[in-house]
């Protein structure tokens, strides 16, 4: 694997392209969501420093934080504001806003043969791991994916300002 060049010139490009997030645009659909705006190869590299991808998570903690604090603005009949990080794959993670209440309640809901989702008591909290403090509710899901001949099983972290239905 080849070393991870210019790691900080393309982490001020991420933070940048996370501050350039415009939310409440789509506000007629049941939601709309933000992915992380950097190659999968910067971000997920074992060779990209640990405080940079600190760097990144703080940014996404902090952005959720900040649109959550809009959304009180907003004259919606539902909003609701949830980062989801993906401990395996940091670049699969999203920022999701929520505007059909219905959709919302359904969304954490997975199982079938294809895809389950289960939460999981988890007391190792991914964001206190990283040195993140942040006073949005933390909820450790554990992802499992089946295919025919292939298992993906993964944590994924949600993140939100109350307490997540279902």
């Amino acid at each position: 694997m080849k070393k991870q060049r210019g790691q900080g010139r393309k982490l001020k490009s991420l933070l940048g392209y996370i501050d350039d997030f415009i939310p409440f645009e789509e506000t007629n659909n049941r939601y709309e969501h933000f992915h992380v705006p950097c190659s999968r190869s910067f971000i997920n590299s074992p060779k990209t420093r640990v405080k940079i991808k600190t760097a990144f998570l703080r940014k996404w903690i902090e952005t959720t934080e900040k649109f959550i604090e809009n959304s009180k603005t907003m004259h919606l009949d539902f909003c609701k504001v949830v980062a989801i990080i993906c401990e395996q794959d940091i670049w699969d993670s999203e920022i999701i806003i929520f505007y059909d209440k219905k959709y919302y309640d359904t969304f954490f809901i997975r199982n079938d043969e294809c895809q389950t989702w289960t939460k999981v008591d988890n007391k190792n909290s991914f964001i206190k791991r990283h040195g993140i403090n942040t006073d949005l509710s933390e909820i450790c899901i554990n992802q499992k994916y089946t295919d025919e001949d292939y298992v993906y099983n993964s944590f994924m972290w949600v993140y939100n300002n109350g307490y997540l239905e279902n």
